[in-house]
C-alpha cells in the first residue's frame, strides 16, 4: 500500500474528528465528550444485544470506549468491552478487548515504534502477531458498530471513495484486511418511528460484502450489515 503525504495524512485526521464532533455537537454532557450513542445488534430479524459507546477528546487524539452485550439463550450470553485510544494524524496507539460475560478473551494491540503487537490471551493460551502500523491502518472489528466511524471518516474524505486504498487490523481475528468501495447510493433507513436519509457504501472487508449507511450530513453511522453473517447493528434514536 502507497505511503500517504503528508497533506493526506493530516486530512484524515481531521476528518476523524469531525466525524465525530459534528455528530454529537448539542449532545455531549462532557466537555470532552464528542460523540456518544446506542447500537442495538440484530442477527437475522431477531434482536441480539446492544452496544454503547462514546468518544471523547484526549490531548491530539481521541478515546472510543464501548461495551457490547450479545444474547442468544442462557449459554450464549456474551458480554465484552472494548476501547481505542487514537494519537496524533489518527494513529492507532492502544486497542484493548476484554470479555465480562462468556469465554474468557483478552486482547491488547499495543504501538512499538512503526509496528502493532497483538497479544491475545483466551482459554486456548496466548498468541502474538506483529503488524506494520503505516499511517492509513485503521483498527476494526467487523462486528463493533461504533468502530465504521473512522472508516466512514476516510470514506467521506474524497470525492470517490473506490480510489482509496484501504487497510484495517482486525484485533480479534489478527490480521489486516483491505476493505473496497464497490458502490455508493442515497439511499432512506428506518430510524425509529420515522425514516431518514442516508449515505449507502457498498463495501468488502476481505472480500467479505458489507454495507454501511451514513447520515449524509454528518457522517455519523446510522446502521452496518454483514448479511454472509446475518448481522446488522442499527443506531437507536435519541429521545
Amino acid at each position: 500500500m502507497p505511503e500517504l503525504g503528508r497533506g493526506a495524512r493530516v486530512a484524515h485526521a481531521l476528518a476523524a474528528v469531525a466525524v465525530f464532533a459534528i455528530a454529537s455537537r448539542g449532545q455531549s454532557q462532557e466537555p470532552d465528550q464528542i460523540d456518544a450513542g446506542t447500537f442495538e445488534h440484530r442477527v437475522g430479524e431477531t434482536y441480539a444485544g446492544t452496544e454503547t459507546f462514546a468518544v471523547r477528546e484526549r490531548g491530539e487524539g481521541l478515546v472510543a470506549v464501548g461495551r457490547v452485550t450479545r444474547e442468544g439463550g442462557p449459554e450464549a450470553l456474551r458480554s465484552f468491552e472494548v476501547g481505542l485510544r487514537l494519537g496524533q494524524k489518527s494513529r492507532p496507539e492502544r486497542y484493548e478487548f476484554r470479555t465480562r460475560e462468556g469465554s474468557p478473551v483478552h486482547i491488547v494491540v499495543s504501538r512499538t515504534g512503526s509496528r502493532l503487537r497483538v497479544t491475545t490471551t483466551s482459554a486456548e493460551g496466548e498468541r502474538f502477531t506483529e503488524h506494520l502500523a503505516h499511517d492509513g491502518l485503521l483498527i476494526l472489528e467487523r462486528e463493533i458498530a461504533h468502530h465504521y466511524g473512522l472508516l466512514a471518516a476516510r470514506l467521506r474524505s474524497v470525492p470517490n471513495p473506490r480510489d482509496l486504498d484501504l487497510e484495517v487490523l482486525v484485533p480479534e481475528e489478527g490480521r489486516r484486511l483491505t476493505v473496497r468501495v464497490d458502490g455508493m447510493s442515497r439511499d432512506t433507513l428506518p430510524l425509529g418511528p420515522r425514516r431518514v436519509a442516508a449515505t449507502r457504501f457498498d463495501l468488502a472487508v476481505g472480500g467479505e460484502p458489507a454495507t454501511l449507511w451514513l447520515d449524509p450530513a454528518s457522517g455519523s453511522v446510522l446502521r452496518v450489515s454483514i448479511p454472509g453473517r446475518g448481522w446488522s447493528a442499527s443506531r437507536v434514536p435519541r429521545p
